[in-house]
């Protein structure tokens, strides 16, 4: 169970609370993004947003209600009272606020803590200590799946041991392991918050790929590095991922600026994306070198999930869904090269190769297609060289299904 708030008010008009939310956006470094309907404030990564949806009470020229909510789980205790200070800033009447946490009233930051988000925290610990094998924390089930590890968790800010969670507690009190899990477990933006936004972000969105790359990945980069440096700032004895640091510096092209100070020592080094990750089409699933970044490539009808890396195989996938019955397999591969075929568990898969010309370059496609129930997935991997189809026979052997939309161990903490 998640820890959050909700509320409902008056405003005079949409264009008004957007022109007061940009300005506190501004002021605040936080992100605004607003349509027809309503925005979004983003405070913070892992879900830290506060999102407001208006509609008019009448006539359109106001007032308009409003509802929206937070949720301030996994970020932490200081989204929630970020959250309540942005309600406080934004021009709305009547405002009602649900915060079962009571800090809206009381204002009394550390008792919130005490009371609600490290017993929250404690039963996500006590859950990780019945359950064995690989779990997932506050994952979002929508992106990719991390390589799993026997006995480990993965949270956005890290993999680790459940014995380590456990050891984390009984040696330095449920306070310390907040420090670390909680993204914004301090009162304001403080060193322990720019450190681990930077984790979160070697962990979860670095594809350790040069910043020339993509703009996405100097983005990355540069935010990882700026976030670390700011850290170091405002507290130079914070333990902070040097390794990591320097690594990043050498694919930005940067000069590591970071003041002598302790290592954050850990046994998992930072980087889901260093190894293979699965994404997830319906039932398909297609595991892929972690550095690929993912992208919907629109068609004038319809469009295709596309993973590149800037240089290897560039990836396809189409999904169909048969209207009555199982799903076959096409005729369209049988002109291929080395057409095979195999079964899978709740499925099959067919694929071959052959030589396409694009913009009057010889180019090398493998083609598959893998049916499960009534779906029919269709993929491609485009290849400048023929030695690249054998990494992709490799990773085609990888292609698994699922009966159902994929199932994963997610652990949701009831509030004790």
């Amino acid at each position: 169970m998640s820890i959050g708030l909700s509320f409902t008010g008056k405003i005079d008009s949409p264009k008004a609370l957007l022109e007061a939310a940009k300005t506190l956006a501004e002021e605040r470094d936080y992100r605004l993004g607003a349509g027809e309907a309503g925005m979004k404030v983003v405070l913070c990564p892992l879900g830290g947003e506060v999102s407001v949806l208006w509609r008019p009470e009448g006539a359109p020229s106001g007032p308009w209600l409003i509802r929206g909510e937070c949720v301030s789980t996994p970020a932490g205790a200081g989204l929630h009272r970020a959250a309540v200070e942005l309600l406080d800033s934004l021009p709305i009447h009547a405002l009602a606020v649900k915060d079962e946490t009571g800090f809206y009233r009381q204002r009394d930051f550390q008792r919130m803590k005490e009371e609600h988000f490290y017993p929250w925290l404690r039963t996500l610990v006590d859950v990780c200590s019945r359950e064995r094998g690989n779990m997932q924390l506050c994952w979002d089930l929508e992106q990719y799946a991390p390589k799993e590890i026997p006995d480990t968790v993965i949270t956005p800010v890290g993999r680790f041991r459940v014995a380590e969670l456990v050891r984390m507690v009984e040696e330095g009190g449920i306070e310390c392991l907040a420090g670390r899990f909680f993204l914004w477990n301090g009162r304001t933006r403080d060193a322990r918050f720019y450190r681990n936004r930077a984790i979160n972000a070697l962990w979860e969105n670095c594809c350790f790929a040069p910043s020339m790359r993509s703009a996405q990945d100097a983005a990355v980069n540069d935010a990882i590095l700026d976030d670390l440096e700011r850290a170091a700032r405002l507290d130079p004895a914070l333990p902070l991922p040097r390794g990591s640091y320097e690594e990043v510096c050498a694919l930005a092209g940067r000069k590591p600026a970071l003041p002598q100070g302790p290592e954050l020592k850990e046994e998992f080094l930072p980087g889901y994306r260093k190894d293979p990750v699965t994404h997830a089409i319906g039932a398909l699933r297609l595991t892929l070198p972690g550095a690929y970044r993912y992208q919907w490539e629109r068609w004038e009808t319809g469009g295709a999930h596309l993973w590149t890396d800037g240089d290897g195989p560039v990836w396809r996938v189409n999904a169909y869904r048969m209207r009555e019955g199982d799903a076959r397999f096409t005729d369209q591969l049988n002109t291929l090269h080395g057409v095979e075929q195999r079964e899978l568990k709740g499925g099959a898969l067919r694929w071959g190769w052959h030589e396409i010309r694009e913009d009057g370059q010889r180019l090398y496609q493998a083609q598959c297609e893998v049916v499960a129930g009534p779906s029919l997935f269709f993929l491609t991997a485009t290849c400048a060289s023929p030695e690249d189809l054998g990494q992709v026979a490799d990773l085609i052997g990888r292609v698994a299904v699922v009966s159902s939309t994929a199932h994963r161990e997610t652990v949701q903490a009831q509030k004790e």
